[in-house]
């Protein structure tokens, strides 16, 4: 009888395993989460794995829309404050970063919409570009005019830069963070100039489209050709007179996309066409001679010390170009070997296997297959907006190549970063530095999971129906039992979608054909499994799409 009961304790055992996972020792948590191994001992979410990064999605569009709080200035807290305190959730004192902030969330809010069919995502995103645009923007006769402010003192209503924020060291010396009053970064009024124009392409108000042109006419004025030093655009410069501050950032990427998309859809005049076209290939000249080169990836964030180096590499830096290349690679015939490079340099730089503070965690991410990735040179915390940014570019150089290797990176990579969002949807910075910031756990973080969910579409959640990615704004998209239809900005693109029925009719415009690739317009459908299917769409000359089942 002992026996064969220990047979059956032993078949539970089994079972217990394949349903739910190898669960790891008692003492191995991870940001107050039992951590959860499979079978091959490897990390998976805590979430129950098959709807692990919707319910991160869910839960952290959940806090943003429904549990930030109200500051003593009227305002609710991303309003004017980087990040909150997890118990009170009232905004501490650090500069705020409005710009990237606001950039960042125009890309969540598109995909929220996109993803779950709902608006108010795009709602609360327009209450901040409104609020930035009024309360955050350069005059028009400045030098820099017109362009939004990278930072702000906490808790202000209005944005004009950070001062220069003291604050004491362990060794009792004042350490000056911040970009300075009247100072503006550059790469960031890309960042939301691009940001600005897509949500133009999302909603037509022509209040988004102008503000973006006048941060592409800002960049295209000021370009230089640059140098190992001195980059095409300053890093930190004072707005009024163009004085420059700090000379240095390869932060690249918000520029070039907001200069490729006005440059695509010809806005503005003939000679300001020029003007943009002679400025994108100064900057990916430049690009290409030095940090390809030399990999002096610094500066990026705006709460660091000045830093007249070149050194301080940010992580965002090489992975946000990387992305860019993988999802455009028609824009260099080089896109391979490059994204190549900055992802090894991204992994060998970011990615070690210890910590400058906790080198057993971070040694213990890895035998758990698991790579974590750390903000900066002067900050090598592991963090969950850097590591999902990181499982991302793995991911989506796995749908561009077919590598295993690089979609297991990724997967691990992900389910580390979830255990940082909790059932509430507050989402940590990390397991040690456990702040939470706007950027890192809302406009960051989530907008990653869903670029990885679009690149491998087996990680959206079986049984439901989800457009997961288009190469054109969605402007709206509505959900019914087997029935799906959707409006894009573009008459031409490409859409991923996994839904739970196999499609009778798809039309855009015209019935569209099954195909076996997307050569020319049509869908093609792979089996994913319990009835779900992957499908991918191409479609010219209709902006509407209609799927029936």
């Amino acid at each position: 009888m002992l026996l064969g009961m220990q047979h059956v304790a032993r078949i539970f055992a089994v079972i217990g395993l394949l349903v739910f996972g190898w669960s790891a020792q008692a003492a191995d948590t991870l940001s107050g989460h039992t951590v959860v191994l499979d079978e091959s001992r490897k990390l998976i979410s805590w979430l129950p794995q098959e709807t692990a990064y919707h319910d991160v999605l869910r839960l952290g569009w959940d806090f943003m829309l429904h549990k930030v709080v109200t500051e003593d200035n009227g305002l609710p807290s991303y309003l004017s404050y980087c990040c909150i305190d997890g118990k009170t959730r009232k905004g501490t004192r650090w500069p705020h970063n409005p710009a990237g902030l606001n950039a960042m969330l125009v890309d969540g809010a598109i995909g929220y919409q996109l993803y779950f069919g709902q608006k108010d995502g795009v709602a609360l995103v327009k209450r901040m570009l409104d609020h930035q645009l009024v309360n955050g923007t350069t005059p028009a006769g400045w030098s820099w005019g017109s362009v939004p402010y990278a930072s702000s003192e906490p808790g202000q209503r209005f944005f004009r830069g950070a001062y220069d924020f003291g604050f004491k060291q362990p060794d009792d010396k004042d350490v000056a963070r911040g970009d300075g009053y009247g100072v503006i970064e550059p790469d960031k009024v890309g960042e939301l100039g691009y940001g600005y124009l897509k949500f133009w392409e999302l909603t037509g108000d022509k209040k988004y489209q102008s503000a973006a042109l006048a941060c592409a006419a800002a960049l295209a004025s000021h370009v230089r050709t640059g140098d190992a030093t001195r980059s095409p655009w300053p890093f930190r410069v004072y707005a009024e007179h163009n004085v420059v501050r700090e000379e240095y950032s390869a932060s690249v990427t918000g520029p070039l996309r907001l200069l490729d998309e006005v440059i695509r859809l010809k806005l503005g005049t003939p000679a300001q066409q020029s003007g943009l076209k002679r400025a994108r290939q100064l900057v990916w000249q430049w690009t290409l001679a030095f940090p390809m080169r030399n990999n002096e990836w610094g500066n990026y964030f705006e709460d660091i010390t000045f830093m007249p180096d070149t050194h301080n590499w940010a992580n965002v830096n090489p992975f946000e170009l990387a992305r860019y290349l993988l999802e455009r690679p028609d824009l260099d015939p080089d896109w391979r070997a490059h994204a190549a490079a900055l992802i090894g340099f991204g992994e060998k730089t970011f990615g070690a296997d210890t910590t400058n503070k906790n080198p057993k965690r971070s040694e213990k991410a890895m035998q758990w297959g698991a790579r974590t990735i750390s903000e900066q040179s002067t900050y090598m915390y592991k963090m969950a907006s850097h590591t999902s940014r990181y499982a991302q570019v793995k991911a989506l150089w796995h749908e561009r190549t077919g590598e295993a290797e690089a979609k297991d990176a990724a997967f691990r990579s992900f389910n580390w970063a979830s255990y940082m969002c909790d059932k509430d949807g507050l989402v940590t910075v990390g397991p040690i530095e456990t702040s939470i910031w706007f950027t890192d756990g809302y406009g960051d973080y989530l907008r990653h999971y869903l670029n990885g969910m679009a690149a491998v579409p087996q990680w959206a959640p079986p049984h439901q129906d989800h457009l997961l990615r288009s190469t054109s704004v969605i402007k709206e998209v509505s959900y019914a039992p087997k029935k799906l239809s959707y409006r894009s900005f573009d008459k031409e693109g490409t859409e991923v979608l996994r839904l739970s029925f196999t499609p009778k009719t798809i039309t855009a415009g015209t019935k569209l054909q099954i195909r076996s690739d997307l050569e020319a317009a049509g869908y093609t459908l792979t089996d994913a499994g319990g009835g779900d299917v992957i499908v991918r769409i191409r479609r010219t000359g209709s902006d509407k799409v209609r799927i029936e089942g």
